[in-house]
């Protein structure tokens, strides 16, 4: 693809063309006598260009953790559809997706944020690239926009994948975009934020759901010389003033490491819904259950939470998947099956499932002693909120008056 003719291009090799190392660093070259140390300057080529790229190579070989990149291109069209919960994915190619990050001068938003570093991922035939787009100049931030725009519109990508995108870089950029005049070439496109998907799949195995975290615990991507977020933006005005490079190379290096951990993460996320063996922890399972679920998919769904409740050593993970899997025998009427999980639950004074044992005999088999026990197991144990409380003694009040009809009744 031609490149602007004002900008200026580097590109970092891996540390070892055979493996996945962490990225290298350029390093100076050894000299057998030291030489002496020129003075600080600024180039005359960079303080005229409004951006520099970065490039970055994978190979579809490389393995992170249990995923090979290469299995990406292996994926049907509409795989990425359950795991986004977007029909907007439906039948589209995962191919022709493009990652997206950002980086930025602060993390308020609003017009006085810049994102001064873009970067992309995207599969080829051949490996898995990032084009990192960094802004030299924030008085030509119009150029470094439009720069990105025709490499997005040359790429002719049909869908973005981030990490927190809907709530920060999408409504960044199509900040930035609309102040020089322009609009945010992937708007409208369909948009999958793996937050979402991630704190689902993970929200009962991991305290966080970071993406570096989840990369060093599920990829074996290592951070630990990762630069710290909060000191990005004074890394990058730094830079601006000193324009030596090596004070955002470790940023280029974070940003590019959230790209190719991203496009991993994801991968591993679809071959978890076809695959729950390469999960690791019942929760795990239990969160492809969730997922299917609000995908609307039950069947599947159902199948995950019984794999979750038989398989699990976990405990809580055991009860949440049989409090989800009763809900769903509770919505397609099969009652009595429901009704025996409703009964281990409430054996452990699990309160919602009390509740569903009082609705079933009150409503159902009409026993209204029967219910009452329930209600009263409820209201005694606590833990109900204030308006499952205040339900439940309306329920307490109803079925003492019904008992009440049903003895004047027999006397």
């Amino acid at each position: 693809m031609p490149l602007p003719v004002f900008c200026v291009i580097f590109r970092l090799e891996p540390a070892n063309e055979k493996t996945e190392g962490p990225l290298a660093r350029h390093r100076p070259q050894k000299h057998a006598a030291p030489l002496p140390r020129p003075e600080p300057r600024r180039p005359e080529a960079a303080a005229t260009e409004p951006f520099l790229i970065k490039e970055f190579t994978y190979s579809l070989e490389g393995r992170y953790g249990k995923v090979r990149l290469g299995d990406w291109l292996s994926l049907k069209p509409g795989a990425l559809e359950v795991i986004s919960g977007d029909s907007g994915f439906a039948g589209l190619d995962p191919r022709r997706v493009v990652f997206f990050d950002s980086e930025t001068t602060g993390l308020a938003g609003g017009t006085g944020t810049v994102a001064f570093m873009l970067g992309f991922g995207f599969f080829s035939d051949l490996a898995f690239q990032v084009r990192i787009f960094v802004l030299l100049d924030l008085d030509r931030e119009a150029d470094f926009l439009e720069a990105v725009a025709r490499f997005l519109a040359e790429g002719n990508f049909s869908a973005a994948v981030t990490y927190n995108g809907k709530a920060f870089d999408f409504p960044l950029l199509e900040t930035r975009y609309i102040l020089k005049r322009q609009r945010f070439p992937l708007q409208g496109l369909p948009h999958l934020d793996f937050l979402f998907p991630a704190r689902t799949i993970w929200r009962n195995t991991f305290d966080s759901r970071k993406l570096g975290f989840l990369g060093e615990m599920l990829l074996g991507l290592s951070r630990e010389d990762d630069v710290d977020g909060s000191d990005i933006p004074a890394l990058y005005f730094s830079f601006l003033r000193s324009r030596a490079f090596s004070l955002i190379e470790p940023v280029v290096e974070h940003n590019a490491m959230d790209l190719v951990g991203l496009a991993a993460v994801v991968l591993l996320g679809v071959l978890y819904l076809d695959d729950y063996s390469l999960t690791g922890d019942g929760g795990e399972i239990f969160g492809l259950g969730r997922l299917c679920e609000r995908a609307g998919l039950l069947e599947k769904a159902e199948a995950f939470y019984k794999v979750a409740r038989e398989a699990s050593a976990r405990d809580d993970v055991c009860t949440l998947a049989t409090r989800r899997l009763s809900i769903l025998l509770k919505k397609k009427k099969f009652f009595s099956e429901a009704l025996e999980l409703w009964q281990q639950l409430a054996a452990s004074r699990d309160p919602q499932a009390q509740r569903e044992l009082s609705v079933h005999f009150e409503h159902r088999e009409r026993d209204f002693a029967l219910a009452l026990s329930y209600v009263e197991k409820a209201i005694a144990g606590g833990g109900l909120t204030p308006a499952r409380q205040q339900e439940m003694e309306k329920r307490l009040q109803r079925l003492q008056r019904k008992i009440a009809k049903l003895e004047e009744k027999e006397e």
